[in-house]
């Protein structure tokens, strides 16, 4: 008993100790939660800024390309402008030209407008091959322009994607550290759970040790354990109200307690009370009989004996020979019975005294053994609650050990 209050004793301070352990962890993880939560909003609003930020320079950079692109084709205009009034300006001074009156100076005047009419194709040549340059330049500037415009959407986009992995990960570095903090609590109480499962185991051992004992000298001296006919349930709110009593006892009074019937401890011992209380009553009708028989031969010897007063005086009394023989044997069976009855007295004043001495033997011993077995019981009972509660607590933490380990492989796998 001593050992299992001070189980209880370190129960209790385990317990206490658990406590301030869980509630210092809560109190932890509330603050890691309430920091997380923190650096999501934080992050929420750096990534609106970064958005806001990526579409202003989006909508500066498609101005730009815009006003450039509207620069250059006034530019190119111009030019064309200018290149057309060239054109219209060397026509109009070819045609212009005098005509000589010598035949040497229309010769020249002829070669010269040849030569000028030779040179206008040739210039009209230059300027369609200029202005389909000039067109490839414009579509290949164009289409410069939209790959740019592309490249700097697709640049937006993946340095949203980036920030947005970048996100992704600080989460999984936080949820990864929380999951390892607790695989590592989960793993502590993983090993206290194996501690108390076996210290528990044995103090089960202990206490099979001491009922195999307990039987083994019940064995050497000789007794029976006995005990009530109706099994009691051992589970439920009531279960020490309804355990077994069983109580040690020696073959003798077991043998009584057999011959008193079947039932229930206390109506074998109303039984035996019964029969005690009603021996004691015959033996008080056998005293009285005794004392009255005893009377009554006093009284019987003091005729017997006034009697032959009177025959040895003379002839005065009545009484004959057969009569005298007849009162003397009387008197002798009288006597007969009256030792017979005295020794029926003894005998049950010694039935009576030993039925008490056992009795109250046997009253002590099953109180006993009553106190020692339902304490015995209690405590198994105690024990294999907390067995369950601990195999149940050991399942719990394996699979979340499990469930851990799990989510710990696939984060290391995704990373």
């Amino acid at each position: 008993m001593e050992n299992v209050g001070n189980i209880g004793s370190r129960k209790r301070v385990a317990g206490n100790h658990y406590s301030a352990e869980e509630q210092a962890l809560d109190q932890i993880a509330k603050e890691a939660e309430s920091r997380l939560v923190a650096r999501r909003l934080a992050r929420a609003e750096a990534r609106e800024i970064r958005m806001r930020e990526l579409e202003k320079q989006q909508k500066e950079l498609e101005e730009n390309a815009d006003r450039q692109f509207t620069a250059e084709s006034g530019m190119e205009t111009n030019s064309k402008l200018q290149v057309n009034r060239t054109v219209s300006a060397g026509v109009t001074s070819a045609g212009n030209r005098p005509m000589l009156g010598t035949s040497a100076s229309f010769q020249s005047s002829r070669r010269g407008s040849e030569d000028s009419i030779d040179d206008i194709p040739g210039q009209s040549m230059t300027l369609r091959d200029l202005r389909q340059e000039l067109k490839e330049l414009e579509e290949k500037f164009r289409k410069a322009m939209v790959q740019n415009a592309q490249s700097d959407n697709e640049k937006a986009s993946l340095m949203y994607q980036v920030e947005l992995l970048k996100d992704k990960i600080e989460d999984m570095d936080e949820a990864y550290a929380l999951l390892q903090k607790e695989h590592k609590d989960k793993h502590r109480e993983c090993e206290d759970s194996k501690r108390d499962m076996a210290r528990i185991q044995q103090e089960l051992n202990y206490n099979r040790y001491l009922l195999e004992e307990r039987d083994k000298m019940i064995q050497e001296h000789g007794l029976v354990m006995i005990g009530d006919d109706e099994e009691g349930d051992d589970s439920g709110p009531t279960a020490v109200a309804n355990t077994v009593k069983k109580v040690l006892v020696s073959a003798d009074v077991a043998a009584l307690l057999g011959k008193a019937g079947d039932g229930s401890l206390d109506v074998r011992i109303r039984r035996l009370t019964e029969e005690k209380n009603e021996l004691c009553d015959q033996l008080r009708r056998l005293k009285l009989d005794l004392e009255e028989e005893r009377t009554k031969s006093l009284y019987r010897e003091r005729l017997l004996s006034g009697s032959a007063i009177g025959l040895t005086n003379g002839p005065a009394g009545d009484l004959t020979e057969w009569q005298k023989e007849a009162v003397t044997k009387q008197v002798n069976d009288y006597k007969i019975k009256l030792q017979k009855a005295d020794q029926e007295i003894a005998t049950l004043q010694a039935t009576v005294a030993r039925l008490e001495t056992q009795v109250t033997r046997f009253r002590v011993a099953a109180e006993t053994l009553e106190k020692s077995e339902d304490e015995l019981k209690a405590e198994k009972r105690k024990l294999q609650r907390e067995l369950r509660e601990l195999k149940q607590l050991l399942d719990e933490t394996d699979t979340a050990r499990r469930t851990l380990q799990r989510q710990y492989d696939k984060l290391k796998h995704g990373r």
